[in-house]
């Protein structure tokens, strides 16, 4: 409880410190200390997480600070215990590397933007919770570089994995541990929430693949691959057509063909069709799959065992 209440306090200062950086031009390390009642080690490494998060903090001259406005947005709209709160977040994000925090960076805008336009709405779905423990030894593994052991609770039974972690990735509402199994050299996920008993080894991780991320940004959902060589045509009806001509509805979607009626011929790209069946089903009755032909076989089956289900409801 101690610990906990240490911890809370921290990022009430931290938040606090944001403040007065927005409020005055330029702000020292000593007056700081002096405002807090607390050591100037203390303000320096306050100083030095806010910078390592993100904050565009700089010394202006030895022991005189100044945070550039232009590079923030809109933190005077949030009250201290809101500000600690963005601390903590960008903090986290920062150590999971750049990609996440320019994710995180871009929730946060829109949440800026949201709080300062009240009559907007954005629903965020709630994810599964994390526990913090397993995400700080994930974040410590991923950042020195060290495989990873630990017990995964599979459909079929528990078993155990070994892992390069390379990234923790957030998909509809689930997070995930994303690296290669040095057994089979094959790239895999793992939801967090089914992580039990990590440990880290001394055996070192290969270098994060360099496509990764691109690979990530460019996938709608965890059924992710570098090899996007399957293509999956669609009918569009013209009573929904105007949803795919306004937005992609999938990252690799592509308008082949517009016909006379209105309906539109589209085209996805995926590596696996997992990656792209449900995302389909949200649209019947409005689709009618082209190709592949195995593909919207498959499809079909699928979709004919679920209405046979629904018949034989009592």
């Amino acid at each position: 409880m101690t610990r906990d209440r240490s911890t809370q306090t921290k990022l009430i200062r931290l938040g606090q410190i944001l403040r007065i950086f927005m409020e005055k031009g330029q702000v020292s390390s000593s007056w700081l200390s002096q405002h807090f009642r607390t050591t100037p080690r203390t303000i320096q490494r306050d100083l030095l997480l806010l910078k390592e998060s993100g904050f565009p903090l700089y010394e202006v001259q030895k022991g005189l600070h100044k945070m550039s406005k232009d590079l923030v947005k809109n933190l005077e709209i949030f009250d201290d215990t809101e500000l600690a709160l963005v601390v903590a977040l960008k903090n986290i994000v920062g150590q999971l590397g750049e990609p996440f925090r320019k994710a995180a960076d871009g929730v946060l805008d829109r949440l800026y933007d949201c709080v300062t336009s009240m009559p907007i709405f954005v629903k965020i779905d709630d994810a599964v919770p994390l526990d913090s423990e397993l995400l700080n030894k994930i974040v410590r593994a991923v950042r020195e570089k060290k495989q990873v052991t630990f017990r995964y609770a599979a459909n079929k039974g528990p078993h155990p994995v070994q892992m390069e972690p390379y990234r923790v990735a957030y998909f509809g509402g689930f997070w995930y541990l994303i690296g290669n199994e040095p057994a089979t050299g094959i790239l895999k996920r793992y939801a967090l929430d089914r992580i039990n008993d990590i440990r880290l080894l001394k055996t070192c991780c290969q270098d994060v693949p360099e496509d990764l991320d691109n690979i990530l940004h460019k996938s709608a959902n965890i059924w992710f691959t570098g090899d996007m060589t399957l293509e999956v045509k669609v009918l569009i009806d013209a009573q929904v057509s105007h949803y795919f001509r306004r937005r992609m509805i999938f990252p690799t979607q592509e308008l082949k063909e517009e016909r006379p009626d209105g309906s539109l011929v589209v085209t996805f790209r995926v590596g696996r069709f997992e990656a792209i069946r449900n995302v389909l089903k949200s649209w019947i009755p409005n689709i009618v799959i082209l190709e592949p032909e195995d593909f919207r076989k498959d499809f079909l089956k699928d979709v004919k065992g679920w209405v046979k289900r629904q018949e034989h409801i009592i």
